[in-house]
Formats: structure tokens, C-alpha cells, sequence
């Protein structure tokens, strides 16, 4: 029998659908894997790479009140990228974007570790290294 491994697609609304692409996409070197428009009312967008078990949708509704920004700086997700070089381009790319670097969460604090803040206020620690577990 063939092993499935299940993919986690993390979603949650926006006011700032256009410059999330430019962050994820442009910044951080996420594909657009889907887009849609008027759905039900929302327009949205799929971010990812498409064989990875992992994807950020943001979706935006049509004519709603303003989403509120991330509560505080230590709501965050962290991206652990082995190679360094990888991760350099990375800093780089987001450098290249317009984006500036922020203060990392204290238990990022480590020096091989940036944090960003994304437009909605989230910060995306961008980690040098791999996992432990």
C-alpha cells in the first residue's frame, strides 16, 4: 500500500490580497498555484510549490470590513531552509521586494534566523538550518 502524505493548506483572510502575492511570491519565491475571483463572494489566492505538503491560501471578501492586522509580533510561521546559500537568496529576494527585516521573536534569536513582517503583520521567520525532530 502506498503512503499518502497529506498536504496542510493554511487559510485565513486579508484586505491586502495583492501585496501578500508580492510578498510570498516575489519575496519569499512561492508560486501562484490558484487563483480565483468571485467566489461565493470571495476572491482569493492558492501560494505554495507544488511538491510541497504545504500551502497559504489568502482570500479577500468582496465589499467586507476591514480584517484586523496580527494580534502581536509573536504570531508567526517559520520556514527552515537547509542549504545556505538557499537561505541567503531567500534574504535577498525578500531585500529585493521592498521588504525590511524585523525584529525576530526571542526564541529565533539565534543568528541564523530573519524575521518579516508580511502585510498583514504576521512575521515569517526565514531559518537557516534543519529540523530537529
Amino acid at each position: 500500500m502506498d503512503s499518502v502524505v497529506p498536504k496542510i493548506r493554511l487559510s485565513r483572510s486579508t484586505n491586502n490580497l495583492e501585496k501578500l502575492i508580492n510578498f510570498y511570491c516575489n519575496g519569499l519565491g512561492f508560486e501562484v498555484l490558484d487563483r480565483y475571483e468571485a467566489q461565493v463572494g470571495w476572491d482569493g489566492v492558492i501560494c505554495g510549490h507544488k511538491d510541497w505538503p504545504y500551502q497559504f491560501e489568502f482570500s479577500q471578501k468582496r465589499g467586507e470590513d476591514e480584517v484586523p492586522r496580527a494580534p502581536t509580533p509573536n504570531h508567526f510561521i517559520v520556514l527552515s531552509i537547509p542549504e545556505h546559500e538557499v537561505w541567503k537568496k531567500t534574504l535577498g529576494q525578500l531585500f529585493d521586494a521592498g521588504f525590511q527585516q524585523v525584529t525576530n521573536p526571542q526564541l529565533y534569536a539565534d543568528g541564523d534566523s530573519a524575521a518579516f513582517e508580511d502585510p498583514d503583520g504576521y512575521r515569517v521567520i526565514v531559518r537557516n538550518g534543519t529540523w530537529k525532530k
